[in-house]
Formats: structure tokens, C-alpha cells, sequence
């Protein structure tokens, strides 16, 4: 690979120990997990919105208000099957930036070893997906789905084009005050402010503990609140038989790439 757009350096820091004790679920905010060379390029080159579905009113299993936002998936969704598209974006459709982007997190051994002990896991999936978030779009307090180990969320505003004033902040939750699974922001004990400009990043292990959420934004129109998030899913029994994280995009590209060799 000829760049890296990841910062190893910020890997080989990490306080691993204190991300495993946080309270009241294992979270960090990662800041410049990207190289300065390669946020700029991922955040010049990030998706464009022509290719996004919008999602508004999608009933969530709990009766949460809805997750309205501008919504893309690399390779497969799982909102629909459709193989082509607004909403699913194809390795040879990518960007550039992001096909060599999204190589290094599939291939990069370091990332991946480093996500396994974050974790503590063996073995994982992983889907990406990107968000855009306008005016109005909130993410209501809520846990994620328990086939989820982890999400690593990617921030692609700076003080440049966000102000901190309409909201976009991915908000810590704990002392839940009611057994109700479709709580408000006033329901929470504490609520923490995690860093989403200038090169930052969010990484949060999935526990029934994880509240997590984002009130509405207040943005004017032609704003977006755009974020990349790498998720980390528990694997099929098949693919607990190896280290490997499966991802439908790597493993066609390896058979791909093996296919051509024999060709030779």
C-alpha cells in the first residue's frame, strides 16, 4: 500500500486498560486516528450525497423515534437487497481515497489485532457504512443490536464547515432512571459529550449498558453532520474458525485476485 491513512502511532498509545474500566461502558474518543494527509483527502473525497437513501420514520424495535439521516452501505445494506442503487455503495464505485481507505482497515494487521484485544474477541465481522445527518435528524437514546460487538465511528466535520452549535455530538449516557428501552436524553443520570471535529474518532464496546445517542440537529440547510462508522459484529459459527475478520468485499477481492493468478 503505498499510504497510509491510518495514524499507528495513536494504536500503539491507546490506554487499552482504561478503555476496558470506563464507566458506564467501555468508550474513547480516538483523536487523529487518521493521518493530517489522509482525513483531508478522506473528508474532500466522503461520498456524495446523490448516492445516499434517506431514511425518515423507520419504526425501531423499541418504539424509539426515528433515526432520520442520509444513510449509505459499503457492499450490502442491511435495510435492503437490492444489489445496485441509492443506499449501497460498490468497492469499484469508491472514491479513491476511500477504496485505498477501506484496504487498509480490511488487510491492515495492525488495526485488526488492535481491535480484537479492544474488544476481546477472536474473531469478527465488519460492515461500513457512511451517515449524513440534516437539520431536524436526531439519533435517539438507544442500545445497539446485541449481534454488534463494537462500533468505530469516523467524523468527517471540521471548524471549518460545522459549528458546535448544532448539536452533532455523540453523547455517553449512564444512570438510566426508567426500565422503559425507549428512553429520552432527561431519563439519564449522566450524559458525557464525546469529540466529533478536527480528525476525531469514536470507538465504543456493546453492552446492555451502552446508551448512546444524539440530540436533534440545528444546522442550516446544506449541513450534514457525515461520519463513517466501522462495524464489528459477531461472526457466524463458519467464520469463528478463523482469526480472520470476514468481510463479503475482502473475501471476493482475495478470490478475485487468486482467480487472476491462476489465469496466468
Amino acid at each position: 500500500m503505498s499510504e497510509s491513512f491510518i495514524n499507528y502511532e495513536v494504536l500503539r498509545n491507546f490506554p487499552l486498560d482504561e478503555f476496558k474500566r470506563r464507566q458506564p461502558f467501555p468508550w474513547a474518543n480516538v483523536p487523529a486516528f487518521l493521518t493530517a494527509e489522509g482525513f483531508r483527502r478522506l473528508h474532500n473525497e466522503f461520498p456524495s450525497l446523490e448516492l445516499f437513501e434517506k431514511h425518515e420514520g423507520i419504526e425501531r424495535v423499541y418504539g424509539q423515534r426515528s433515526h432520520n439521516r442520509y444513510y449509505l452501505a459499503y457492499e450490502t445494506s442491511i435495510y435492503h437487497q437490492e444489489a445496485s442503487g441509492n443506499g449501497v455503495l460498490k468497492y469499484e464505485q469508491l472514491p479513491a481515497a476511500w477504496a485505498q481507505f477501506i484496504e487498509e482497515l480490511e488487510t491492515g494487521e495492525p488495526y485488526q489485532a488492535f481491535m480484537k484485544e479492544l474488544f476481546d474477541v477472536p474473531a469478527y465481522r465488519v460492515r461500513y457504512a457512511w451517515h449524513a445527518g440534516f437539520n431536524g435528524s436526531e439519533v435517539s437514546p438507544h442500545l445497539d443490536a446485541t449481534e454488534k460487538i463494537g462500533t468505530h465511528i469516523i467524523y468527517f466535520n471540521t471548524s471549518a464547515d460545522w459549528d458546535p452549535a448544532w448539536g452533532g455530538t455523540t453523547l455517553v449516557l449512564g444512570g438510566k432512571r426508567t426500565p422503559a428501552m425507549n428512553p429520552d436524553f432527561a431519563d439519564f443520570a449522566s450524559v458525557i459529550k464525546a469529540e466529533v471535529l478536527d480528525n476525531q474518532s469514536f470507538v465504543f464496546k456493546n453492552t446492555p449498558h451502552s446508551w448512546h445517542g444524539a440530540t436533534a440537529l440545528k444546522c442550516p440547510p446544506g449541513k450534514y453532520r457525515r461520519l463513517f462508522n466501522v462495524i464489528f459484529e459477531s461472526p457466524s459459527a463458519r467464520a469463528e474458525l478463523s482469526n480472520y475478520p470476514v468481510t463479503t468485499s475482502a473475501a471476493k477481492r482475495l478470490l478475485d485476485r487468486a482467480r487472476t493468478m491462476l489465469r496466468k
